[in-house]
């Protein structure tokens, strides 16, 4: 069986830090996002990996290589123009094979046993199967309906209406068989859920609607991406594929509250003050006086200046923040800063003591 994951977005929600760095290599903790689908699928013993291509193709492909430290085999589909992700499938038809497929997203980090859904999805005899789940956010992100077999039954608004489906969110995974790619037309961008599922609904083919409880968390915001490092930071990120605080240097022999992690080579100046939950990565440069935390995740060889302050913030790899600057709820990039505006869950009643 062949995974598939999408990677060729603009990543337009998180510009400008995007337009240096691609969104699929924005690191939650230890891993790219894009990490944590990768090894969610060699997780299920899927280890080959198509990965389609198209913004900063040429940096993500020299970043993930042939995959192998995420346990996968990475075949890449370049698109000339981004094709959607319905066309992206389209597009890549010919390398996926005649056997079911996985297709995840880059920027969503889950907990999932995809072994479950492909069982159900064959024993339904499916054409596709949406993996779903329970949010208050459905309508935000497209409401799908499914009778109580387990069969969508209507989807963003169009199908059967009735009382006795229940409204759920799609997740972003789908298994799916090769037949259904005819659903959707050749060299044109396409969004899959909104034009072949819809298609194939109309036509009485068997969808199937699979639900999870299990992590989930879509960091295609600057608020949900830097939601996504709480949920690290709180350990409420709770993988069973991967462990977002792991590869650290500096880790601690039991489970604590106070979150801190250290990478080699960290330097920290004369009365910098870490205040948990707080990531350093490899290299990172505290200057003295310097206030780090809560909540922020420094990125390798990073740099915090002279007594400045840096809290509920993302700096990412080889950045800089500038002596006495305070920065609060920002993602600090190379070349930008780009503010956390929206609501991020916080635990706000627990305790940071500065270290």
């Amino acid at each position: 069986m062949k995974g598939f994951v999408l990677a060729a977005g603009l990543g337009e929600r998180l510009k400008p830090i995007t337009d240096s760095v691609p969104k699929p290599m924005m690191p939650v903790g230890n891993l790219p996002l894009i990490g944590y689908a990768l090894r969610l699928l060699a997780h299920h013993g899927i280890t080959d990996v198509m990965v389609n291509l198209h913004h900063q193709a040429k940096l993500l492909r020299e970043s993930l290589g042939d995959g192998a430290r995420f346990g996968v085999s990475i075949t890449y589909s370049f698109e000339q123009e981004i094709l959607g992700t319905g066309g992206a499938l389209k597009f890549a038809r010919q390398h996926l094979g005649d056997e079911t497929f996985v297709v995840l997203n880059s920027d969503t980090i889950l907990d999932i046993d995809l072994h479950a859904v492909i069982r159900a999805h064959r024993a339904r005899g499916a054409v596709a199967t949406m993996v779903l789940r329970t949010d208050p956010r459905q309508q935000e992100f497209g409401q799908i309906d499914i009778d109580a077999h387990g069969r969508v039954r209507r989807i963003l608004g169009q199908g059967a209406a009735g009382t006795d489906l229940r409204s759920l969110m799609f997740s972003g995974v789908h298994v799916i068989e090769p037949r259904f790619l005819e659903y959707i037309p050749p060299d044109v961008s396409t969004c899959i859920v909104r034009y072949a599922y819809t298609k194939a609904l109309q036509n009485d083919e068997v969808l199937g609607g699979e639900l999870m409880d299990g992590y989930w968390c879509d960091a295609g915001t600057p608020a949900r991406y830097f939601e996504a490092h709480v949920d690290a930071m709180s350990q409420r990120m709770v993988l069973r594929h991967a462990d977002p605080l792991a590869g650290y240097a500096l880790e601690p022999k039991r489970a604590v509250a106070e979150v801190v992690r250290l990478g080699k080579n960290v330097d920290l100046g004369a009365n910098a003050r870490i205040v948990p939950p707080v990531l350093l990565g490899d290299g990172v440069k505290v200057g003295e006086h310097a206030t780090v935390g809560p909540f922020v995740c420094v990125g390798p060889r990073a740099q915090i200046g002279k007594a400045a302050h840096v809290s509920e913030s993302v700096v990412l790899e080889q950045a800089k923040v500038d002596a006495d600057t305070e920065l609060h709820r920002c993602i600090v990039g190379r070349k930008a800063v780009l503010p956390i505006d929206g609501e991020a869950r916080l635990p706000h009643d627990e305790a940071h003591p500065a270290i």
